[in-house]
């Protein structure tokens, strides 16, 4: 049902944080006349973000505005309050759930001084640092409790299918996760565009953010019945795999490639990723299966490096863009630590491998959150 829903709300444009891409008045213009709207053509389908369009007179008064979206195009209604210089601030969230917001000027008649606007000189991703960190802590959680969620189920079918509460403990915590995490997500969308929270549930992130909760209480309401009668594990696992294609849906489009295979590399990517953890933290819990869980633990790492590689490949324009770009840096970083990983997991330090895959699981939140070059 979760898979249908994601498949239903795909998106049909590209995917990408939305960028302006031109507006009606052009930054920086000087009209003679007043314009009778405010238009912003934007790369890609949005929604406007609380008023999405807000505008400040010459004299440093807000302006009463209302925009509506329509596709890539955002137009807002604009009355004059004299000549001069105006600034127009806009917020919107892309197709793939990501905000944005900007601001520019235009003058009538002449141009003035300009009218005390956000400072957003320390934005990074088009929203603010505080905005993007609390992205970053909010799918964080999220991955965390997919993987102590789903990949200690998974453990259960493949290493470890007696019962065992230590094991329910752990998938409770991952449920509890993913549940927290949504909220804070919600918080994460209004602190990066200084908007009000409830403003953004009729969004495209809204809809993922709904999807996501309800994939999580499913999960907890399912896991009681799944305990009792000792059977239906695998159906889990099924409605994990839905809810990996649900968080493609907030991820970023591959130019030239099916949006569908993008969402599928994407799906595989995090499962890889969930069944490694997951799995991880069940043998720590345990003590038990460590040997058969290394081989699964092999398949996963392999599994994540190739996918891994293939998003790298879709998303960098070259390589000095590792170094170029803050999501290049980002995924640089990731790359090492994965390789750290690795390393330990080599050297069989389980805790410590742990440890440093939450790390990893960091880095990864912080790099969905950011635009790729490409």
């Amino acid at each position: 049902m979760l898979a249908a829903a994601a498949v239903a709300l795909l998106p049909t444009s590209a995917w990408a944080h939305a960028a302006l891409v031109a507006a009606d008045p052009s930054p920086g213009a000087v009209l003679a006349s007043a314009p009778a709207a405010i238009t912003l053509r934007f790369s890609e389908a949005v929604t406007a973000a609380g008023p999405g369009i807000g505008v400040v007179a010459p004299s440093g008064r807000p302006l009463g505005t209302s925009a509506r979206a329509a596709g890539a195009t955002l137009t807002g209604t604009f009355t004059a309050a004299g000549e001069g210089t105006y600034l127009v601030r806009w917020q919107v969230i892309a197709a793939d759930t990501h905000p944005s917001r900007g601001q520019f000027t235009f003058s009538i008649g002449h141009a003035s001084a300009v009218p005390a606007g956000d400072d957003l000189g320390a934005d990074v991703g088009a929203v603010s640092p505080a905005g993007l960190l609390l992205q970053a802590l909010a799918r964080w959680l999220h991955l965390v409790g997919i993987a102590l969620a789903f990949g200690v189920i998974a453990f259960r079918l493949t290493v470890r299918p007696e019962a065992d509460v230590r094991l329910d403990r752990l998938t409770t915590a991952g449920v509890a996760l993913l549940v927290a995490a949504e909220p804070l997500a919600l918080a994460a969308q209004a602190v990066s565009l200084g908007v009000v929270a409830g403003d953004l549930v009729v969004s495209s992130f809204g809809r993922v953010l709904g999807l996501r909760l309800g994939g999580a209480l499913l999960l907890w309401a399912a896991l009681g019945a799944v305990r009792q009668a000792r059977r239906g594990w695998a159906a889990l696992l099924a409605l994990g795999a839905a809810l990996a294609l649900v968080d493609g849906l907030a991820g970023h489009r591959i130019a030239g490639v099916p949006d569908a295979a993008a969402l599928a590399l994407g799906a595989v990517h995090e499962s890889a990723m969930a069944v490694w953890l997951g799995g991880l933290a069940a043998v720590l819990v345990t003590r038990t299966g460590a040997e058969r869980f290394g081989r699964f633990a092999l398949a996963s790492f392999a599994v994540l490096v190739v996918s891994g590689a293939a998003l790298a490949l879709a998303h960098l324009r070259t390589p000095a863009d590792l170094l170029g770009t803050v999501y290049g840096t980002v995924l640089a970083a990731k790359v090492v630590a994965v390789a750290a990983v690795a390393a330990i997991a080599w050297l069989g330090t389980r805790r410590l491998e742990a440890a440093a895959l939450a790390g990893v699981l960091a880095l990864a939140g912080l790099l969905v959150s950011l635009p790729p070059p490409r």
